[in-house]
């Protein structure tokens, strides 16, 4: 299962706060080492309840901290990325009711704030916010005036989500989105094998939200083959969606690991 989106993430808003004494937390947390023959990632969240399968910790602190890509983690110990855990983690029910009435942008914060406490308190992470030049792809539009054909404006709530739901599925070369911004677009491109691992950062200028469905060609690192009838990712996100990747180097927002210790598991 593609991982639900949690939080809108982006370079452009990632807010590395300082740590403070006493984070927020959730009510139970489940730490165990991930089943050695497990296929696949996966992050679903339902009535309180987050179900993180199979994920490094460098992951865990990318999505915590906004960032878009594991390479704005910096001087993670290797086995921030190499050990791989389990992590069910909770709020009771009062904080799941409190987090329900609150916007978008304060629930996508508020739940940011939570797995940055529980990395804390499991995994005695400490970091630092800083900046560094690395290369990078900027998303920008081929036309001021147009977007592509499968890129469709939906319409955003009061509480800032788009109505009609908001999700993104990618199997193989096959991508739907319902709800996204420009900014998510560039995030959900950012660390592809497609990208050679460079995040991609949103200088479209183009608010709203969009949905869209697409083919392409996938590209695991080999490059297209060679008789694909398909055109490749960035091929096909300026044919179909208008916009382009354009290869650039810049200050790229990134953490900095001081302390991290492997956890005690359950």
């Amino acid at each position: 299962m593609t991982r639900a989106l949690m939080m809108t993430i982006g370079l452009a808003s990632v807010g590395v706060e300082a740590q403070v004494a006493k984070s927020p937390s959730f009510e139970v947390t489940v730490v165990k080492p991930a089943k050695p023959d497990a296929d696949g990632e996966d992050w679903d969240s339902n009535e309180g309840t987050t179900v993180i399968q199979n994920y490094p910790v460098i992951k865990l602190i990318r999505n915590a901290y906004g960032l878009s890509t594991v390479s704005q983690v910096v001087d993670a110990p290797d086995w921030l990325k190499d050990e791989r855990f389990d992590v069910t983690a909770k709020v009771d029910a009062e904080e799941f009711h409190r987090l329900n009435t609150l916007s978008a942008d304060e629930r996508d914060k508020e739940f940011s704030d939570l797995l940055k406490g529980m990395l804390a308190e499991r995994f005695g992470l400490r970091v630092r916010p800083g900046t560094r030049k690395m290369p990078m792809y900027a998303l920008e539009r081929v036309s001021a005036t147009t977007l592509g054909s499968k890129l469709q404006s939906v319409p955003v709530g009061k509480d800032g989500r788009a109505i009609g739901g908001h999700h993104s599925n990618r199997n193989g070369g096959h991508w739907d989105a319902q709800g996204v911004s420009m900014e998510e677009i560039a995030r959900l491109l950012s660390g592809r094998y497609e990208m050679g691992g460079r995040p991609v950062v949103d200088r479209t200028s183009t608010p709203g939200a969009y949905r869209f469905t697409m083919d392409y060609a996938p590209d695991n690192g080999t490059g297209v083959a060679p008789d694909a009838t398909l055109p490749g990712l960035s091929d096909a996100v300026r044919q179909e969606l208008g916009l382009k990747l354009v290869k650039t180097d810049g200050d790229v927002p990134v953490v900095i690991v001081e302390s991290v210790k492997k956890p005690e598991l359950d």
